[in-house]
Order: C-alpha cells, then sequence, then structure tokens
C-alpha cells in the first residue's frame, strides 16, 4: 500500500473524499462517500461492463500503481480484505504486465467482464474513480472528466477535462450529424451544453457523426458490437439485443415495417429497468436516442423506403449507362460477384440479383458510364447491344 494512504486511517479518508464530493466514474453517478456507507465483502474494479470502446483502459495501462493505491484505500474504509480488478478479454498482455503488482497486493486479476452476480455482496468501482480516489489522498486530485474523440473507427488520445468546458471544445471543428456520449446518442445541439459533475459522460468517449452518416446503420452497427459484448446469461439483456439489433438490420436492408417503431421502444425501455449490469442497463439507449431525434431517418427507411446518406446499400441501384458505355469490359474484370454481362465492343448490364453493390465497378470505369442512384433508373438493354446502337434503337 502506498505509505501515505497506508498512515491515514480509515475516518480520515472518508472524509477527504465526502469533503472533495468524489463521484463514480461512468454509468452510476454516485458520490463515493454515500457508498461506502453500505456493508461489502469486497472491492471490485473494472470498466462498465457496456464499454465497447475501452478509452479509459488507457488510465490502468499508464497508471497501474494509482488504481492499486485506490483500491487499497477502498478497501481500508470498508474493511475488506477481497480485491478484485477485472481486465477485458483481449487485454492478455495488459493482465500479465501487472499480476506480479497485483499480487504483492492480494488484487485478483480476471478478465472478461464483470459478473454481478458472482461479486454480489462487492462495491464496485471504476477504474477511472481508483486513480482519481489516490490522486484525491495525495492531494493532485482536480474535479473533471477524462475524455476522448471518437470519429469514424479512430479514438483520439484520452485527456482530462474540466468542468465548465464545453463539448463543442473537445470536439472541434467539422460538420456534425449526430454526437454520441457514452451510450446516449444526441443531435449537435449537445455541443453548446458544458460539462459538470451531473454530466452523463459514459465512458468518456464522444463520438462524432459526420453530415454524410446513416444513423440507422450506425444504430446497427453499435448494437452488433453490443451483442458481442454482451455475457447472454441475462434474458433481457440477450433477448432485447437480438431483437433490436435484428430489427435495425432488416431496416437497412429495406425490409422494416411500421409496427417496429413501437416495438423498439417498448423492448428498449424494458431493458433499461430489467437488466442487472450496466451492458443491459444502456444498452438501448442508442435506440431510444435516435427514435428520440432522428425520427425522420426512420420514416425515410421504413416509409419512403430510401437512405437519405445513401449509405444502405439495399436503397441503392447501380447501372451501367448504355449511351456511355464503351464495352470496355473493365467493369465486368473487377466485379467480384460475376454480376456483369458483355463483351468487347457490346454495352454492359449488370445483374441486379447478383449484384452486391460493392462499387468496383463505379471506380473501375474510366468513362464514368456506372452510375449509383437511389432514383428512377432509365430504360436499359436487355440483351447484348452493339456499343452506339442503343440510342437509334429507342
Amino acid at each position: 500500500m502506498n505509505e501515505l494512504i497506508n498512515q491515514m486511517s480509515a475516518d480520515e479518508i472518508m472524509a477527504k473524499v465526502a469533503e472533495a464530493k468524489l463521484t463514480e466514474y461512468g454509468v452510476y453517478k454516485d458520490e463515493v462517500a454515500s457508498k461506502w456507507k453500505g456493508q461489502y465483502t469486497g472491492v471490485v474494479t473494472a470498466l462498465n461492463n457496456a464499454d465497447i470502446d475501452k478509452a479509459l483502459l488507457g488510465i490502468l495501462k499508464e497508471y497501474p500503481k494509482r488504481v492499486f493505491d485506490g483500491m487499497d484505500a477502498a478497501a481500508k474504509v470498508l474493511g475488506v480484505d477481497c480485491k478484485i480488478l477485472y481486465i477485458p478479454d483481449g487485454e492478455d498482455e495488459l493482465a500479465k504486465s501487472l499480476k506480479e503488482d497485483a499480487d504483492a497486493r492480494d488484487i485478483k486479476i480476471r478478465t472478461g467482464i464483470v459478473n454481478v452476480r458472482e461479486d454480489a455482496g462487492c462495491i464496485f468501482h471504476h477504474i477511472e474513480t481508483m486513480y482519481e480516489l489516490s490522486n484525491l489522498l495525495e492531494g493532485g486530485y482536480e474535479p473533471g472528466y477524462f475524455m476522448a474523440v471518437k470519429k469514424g473507427n479512430d479514438i483520439l488520445d484520452i485527456r482530462k477535462v474540466s468542468y465548465g468546458t464545453a463539448y463543442k471544445d473537445i470536439v472541434g471543428e467539422g460538420e456534425v450529424k449526430a454526437v454520441r456520449i457514452g451510450t446516449k446518442i444526441y443531435d449537435p445541439q449537445i455541443l453548446e451544453q458544458t460539462i459538470d459533475a451531473k454530466s452523463e459522460v459514459g465512458n468518456g468517449v464522444i463520438t462524432v457523426f459526420g453530415k454524410g452518416s446513416c444513423i440507422i446503420d450506425e444504430c446497427e452497427k453499435i448494437l452488433r458490437a453490443q451483442r458481442r459484448q454482451s455475457c447472454g446469461k441475462c434474458n433481457f439483456c440477450r433477448e432485447g439485443l437480438i431483437q433490436l439489433h435484428t430489427m435495425m438490420e432488416e431496416i437497412t436492408k429495406g425490409q422494416g415495417k411500421k409496427e417496429f417503431i413501437d416495438m423498439l421502444s417498448e423492448i428498449s425501455e424494458a431493458m433499461v429497468f430489467s437488466t442487472p449490469c450496466s451492458m443491459g442497463q444502456t444498452a438501448s439507449d442508442i435506440v431510444l436516442g435516435t427514435l428520440e431525434y432522428f425520427s425522420s431517418e426512420y420514416d425515410d427507411h421504413i416509409k419512403k423506403k430510401k437512405c437519405a446518406a445513401g449509405v444502405c446499400k439495399s436503397f441503392m441501384a447501380i447501372y451501367i449507362d448504355p449511351n456511355t458505355c464503351t464495352g470496355c469490359e473493365e467493369c465486368a474484370d473487377v466485379c467480384p460477384a460475376d454480376a456483369i454481362e458483355g463483351k468487347a465492343g457490346f454495352i454492359h448490364m449488370i445483374d441486379e440479383f447478383e449484384c452486391t453493390k460493392c462499387g468496383k465497378c463505379i471506380s473501375a470505369c474510366d468513362e464514368e458510364a456506372v452510375i449509383q442512384t437511389t432514383g428512377r433508373i432509365p430504360k436499359l438493354p436487355n440483351r447484348l447491344t452493339k456499343v452506339g446502337k442503343f440510342k437509334k434503337r429507342h
């Protein structure tokens, strides 16, 4: 244990934490001093189970000693010996690097998401909370949140953000269609708000969706990732995610039905109150947010059968302009599905049932004869026709 923390009594630690109003990081925003008033059998430290980005794992990687010091301090206040640290699956090297120091402090390392049933009776703390607890006891604590910005698949370096900072100052310049803070999604107006102690920052990641994004498509991808993350042991989480993802996937494929809207809302709300951990409790946040802020996108996909952003391939059509095609065969050569019929000097034709809409033919055509559209398709040849003849015959 840290020498300074070792010299402090449990009451002194509790007093410092209460005075600073240290708050739990992540999904559960209780003040730490209030949480400590209960009776517990151990201290469990981890990321929230709902954290699929794992950006805050960087705190443990860079400051493992401080996280361990925080765990020791919490265990001292609660009068328990059991200390457990959960590390996400796929972080074997990190677990290995921490083992020696963890063993020296009698901290057990487990991998995967937190098993709330197995650890019933323990207090659950976020990795960031234990890091800040250590800073607080050593006199180096400054109120704020660790946050990172995600654009596309890239998560920028995580940094400490002080209270009073506007979200727009964290995100920076650029056109924004939607913003996801932790598990919740909003329209761009959220960027005008400032961060304070009550802000719901979730896993600390601000995901920015640009103007060219399809929110329905983004929601489907997030639900798919959450299905992989879920342990599948709870009915409402497992079955709820399956149903939400299945409906969202069908919507992106042009198979959505108007009754999906009420079903998505009903299942999402039920999951919030019927699951025991943050995975199930927040998994439907993305659906509820899109229903509230982006209802027009559901109208487009379900009623109008179109994707305004041009992202969902099922709503697209690709055809070859018979008046521009030179019969060079370049598009047919690159088609992985062998969906283009034609030969040299003849106008090429795309079999819409075989076409996967990968777009390789568009890039291969120097004449720009391969057209992608969400509108009506003009009259096209239905049999092999020599280049230049279609216009004369029609």
